[in-house]
């Protein structure tokens, strides 16, 4: 069964802008936040059969 990275990648850029509103930031948790959403966009490119960061791949 595979994920549903378009939901799990929504909620986290949710949480993230939520964090980022907070007068005292939790760096910790932002910079967790941002590592996950990156395995997840490059989950998202690897559906579509790009591979890695670089766009002209």
């Amino acid at each position: 069964m595979k994920p549903d990275l378009t939901s799990d990648y929504a909620f986290l850029r949710n949480r993230l802008q939520t964090l980022m509103a907070e007068p005292v930031k939790n760096f910790l948790e932002i910079d967790q936040i941002i590592d996950e959403l990156e395995k997840i966009q490059l989950a998202i490119k690897v559906q579509h059969g790009i591979m890695g960061n670089n766009p002209n791949e």
